[in-house]
């Protein structure tokens, strides 16, 4: 079968990014729930996901019984996500096409006050600067419930002691089996604040197969850098957990879920 490439980024193709993060997330999911349960938030929320992507955490929240609001900066991710919640009930979600340091809780779920907000995998790396991070903290901070905790999913750095990487994925949904292969490129010294990402997608169809490459940078922060940003915002750092939702000691590099908790 041919192979070619195209031209649009990963994101342009939600049903590939879904197909390939799917799995794992009901466990990510729980996770969450533990640490929900532990800090004594209540069972069915609200719950608020910034950057949503495909809406993979949206589903299995619902699943749990949690009422969640979210959104994404990409329309053809929100579509998607509507699409495959197909006949749940409007009234156990709301979602919205915003960017992370730009959205309006009350606009997209009127009366909501969330117990927990999430944002896992690096997410918030996307924005560029620490003043569109604080914008979007100040964001999340208003639209949670006074005691309400934000969950961010953060990789701290230490520069010059990190070394290039190669990571792969794989999924398959019916016919369809997507493979990527993702480069991290990691910034020389704390002067240079990004980490530089390629990615190369390996779509396999039965009638051809196809190469999407992209490539984006995330920003980095090491322990010094992450705190000043806690510092900074509306927030007090409470803790730090793994992905299965148990509390750990807060790394001085590499990734952990960051509890961050909106003064009661």
């Amino acid at each position: 079968m041919p192979e070619k490439e195209l031209a649009s980024g990963f994101y342009d193709e939600p049903v590939l990014y879904d197909v390939l993060h799917s799995a794992g997330t009901a466990d990510e999911i729980l996770g969450l729930v533990r640490i929900n349960e532990r800090l004594g938030l209540g069972k069915t929320g609200p719950w608020l996901e910034p950057a949503c992507g495909s809406g993979r955490y949206v589903r299995a929240a619902i699943a749990r019984g949690i009422r969640i609001a979210a959104f994404d900066a990409s329309e053809a991710m929100i579509r998607y996500a509507r699409e495959r919640l197909g006949g749940v009930r409007a009234s156990h979600y709301r979602l919205g096409v915003a960017s992370m340091e730009d959205f309006d809780a009350s606009t997209l779920a009127p009366g909501w006050r969330f117990t927990l907000a999430f944002n896992p995998i690096n997410t918030i790396r996307h924005l560029e600067t620490d003043l569109a991070m604080q914008q979007h903290l100040k964001r999340v901070h208003d639209a949670l419930r006074p005691g309400g905790v934000y969950v961010i999913g953060l990789s701290l750095s230490m520069y010059g002691l990190e070394q290039p990487s190669e990571d792969t994925w794989e999924g398959v949904r019916g016919s369809l089996r997507v493979k990527q292969v993702i480069q991290f490129v990691p910034p020389a010294g704390p002067g240079e604040r990004f980490e530089e990402v390629f990615n190369v997608l390996h779509v396999h169809r039965p009638i051809e197969t196809t190469t999407i490459p992209s490539s984006y940078k995330l920003r980095t922060y090491d322990c010094a850098q992450w705190q000043a940003i806690i510092d900074a915002s509306p927030f007090a750092l409470i803790g730090c957990a793994d992905e299965s939702g148990v509390n750990i000691d807060p790394p001085r590099l590499g990734y952990a879920l960051w509890l961050l908790r909106r003064p009661r």
